[in-house]
């Protein structure tokens, strides 16, 4: 058995490419690579994730005024929790095997859940399209509430 240098034996196992040929084969070098089209953009995390509580400690910590921005978010994610209890309230009221005081606290967090809304929806700009769907649910959450209190399902 003959041994033969390392170098020796790369010349002889892989020969030299042009880097016109090595460019063919390989695909674009790291040059033409960064001069090619842009990849695109990331996509944006959704506004109600990791954004939306950046924002929150933001205008807790005193770092960002509430603006329309904040008050929009905000109001959304009051709008969604509302909406959520206004779900679980006529589910409970559906349900034949619960009692009317069963029922008492979820017309009460509904109550509750409307007023914040109700609040959140007043700082809201007039042309936004979030400010007359936000009241209407207010309104909606409000009378129910007070439909339960006042003994229309007695």
């Amino acid at each position: 058995m003959t041994i033969k240098p390392v170098d020796h034996m790369n010349q002889i196992l892989t020969p030299v490419k042009s880097s016109a040929a090595a460019r063919e084969t390989n695909g674009p070098d790291f040059a033409s690579f960064l001069s090619g089209p842009k990849a695109a953009p990331a996509p944006k995390a959704p506004a109600g994730s990791a954004e939306a509580l950046l924002l929150e400690n933001q205008a807790l910590s005193g770092l960002v005024r509430p603006g329309p921005e904040t008050a929009s978010l905000e109001t959304r994610q009051q709008l969604e929790r509302t909406l959520d209890r206004m779900d679980r309230y006529a589910v409970a009221l559906g349900d034949e095997g619960r009692t009317l005081k069963d029922l008492a606290p979820l017309a009460d967090d509904l109550g509750q859940e409307a007023d914040r809304l109700s609040r959140l929806s007043h700082k809201l700009t007039e042309n936004d399209p979030l400010k007359g769907l936000s009241n209407e649910a207010a309104v909606l959450a409000t009378v129910e509430a007070m439909k339960f209190k006042r003994g229309d399902y007695v």
